[in-house]
């Protein structure tokens, strides 16, 4: 089973930012999603996280402190059958940063090392059909920069790519870069 990994953050420019929210979707578009509360990142958010991520939180019961979130997300994964693995289109910060600091105990179903996916991987000749499929997810409804949406809409960018003969090789390439 792939889970398709998004997050957001404090900000790119930070040597150690702060986790917002976390979204993870399954092939058939389950999910897990959760934030953690304010004042764990507030303080720490860039100007262009306060403006393009911030407004988008849910809130609610989606959130909760990392504590609940690590053993929520591990849970999670552990009650997927069979054997799992994340895909990313931005493993430095999705995966290694965000994700892996709150899997512990790792899960024994998921992969260790993720998959990489975005739109470089198809080649130059499907870069821009991949691109725009992925950001004809977007609606004011479900705007980029939420870390759910942008899960999806890179579950949806996949659903696409998987058409392409070829794909399965080139995620195991991604795998492989990692």
């Amino acid at each position: 089973m792939l889970l398709f990994l998004d997050t957001e953050f404090t900000g790119l420019d930070q040597p150690n930012p702060s986790l917002i929210s976390l979204a993870l979707v399954k092939e058939d578009g389950d999910f897990f999603y959760a934030e953690l509360p304010p004042s764990f990142y507030t303080h720490r958010a860039s100007d262009w996280v306060q403006e393009n991520v911030l407004p988008h939180l849910w809130g609610g019961s989606y959130r909760m402190r990392p504590e609940e979130l690590s053993r929520k997300v591990c849970a999670w994964i552990e009650a997927i059958p069979g054997q799992t693995v994340i895909v990313t289109d931005a493993p430095d910060y999705d995966f290694e940063q965000m994700l892996k600091p709150l899997l512990s105990p790792w899960p024994q179903n998921l992969a260790k090392t993720p998959m990489l996916f975005d739109r470089l991987i198809l080649g130059g000749r499907y870069q821009e059909k991949l691109a725009t499929f992925r950001d004809a997810y977007f609606t004011p409804d479900k705007p980029e920069h939420h870390a759910l949406h942008d899960a999806q809409a890179l579950r949806r960018a996949w659903l696409w790519g998987k058409e392409f003969e070829g794909l399965e090789d080139l995620l195991c390439m991604g795998m492989r870069n990692n």
